[in-house]
């Protein structure tokens, strides 16, 4: 087998990052709903090996749309379980599993078909301010 040119890997990462920069791009708008102005690097370290601290059943987060902030909460649907792991360290928090997504309806739940799972929510959530 042939040597491969530093040159040759070079194009292959680049190329790979454009089409990943565009992947993320057409997200933002979905998810948005307008162009997307400006990027940000994020220096993300990915461990080898990650601790699994339990399943996710909800996650609460903000975002904004239409020009608005708007708080928003997921409550993941029975049999999803994304696991909530950890590295060892800082900053590295992930949720990792294979039935839910990001769209332009924000995280969507999935059956093992691909196909979006509806649920009754389990929990009440009460905003103290």
């Amino acid at each position: 087998m042939g040597r491969v040119s530093g040159a040759v890997i070079g194009r292959y990462r680049r190329a790979r990052a454009a089409r990943e920069k565009r992947a993320a791009a057409e997200l933002w708008h979905e998810f948005r709903e307008q162009p997307l102005d400006r990027t940000r690097r994020v220096k993300v370290e990915w461990p080898k090996v990650l601790m699994v601290m339990g399943v996710a059943e909800l996650i609460a987060y903000r975002t904004t749309h239409r020009g608005k902030v708007t708080p928003y909460l997921h409550e993941f649907a029975p049999g999803s379980e994304p696991l909530l792991c950890a590295g060892k360290k800082r900053g590295q928090l992930y949720l990792i599993g294979d039935t839910f997504k990001v769209n332009a309806h924000g995280i969507v739940d999935l059956d093992r078909d691909g196909r979006r799972r509806h649920h009754t929510p389990r929990y009440k959530l009460v905003r103290i301010r």
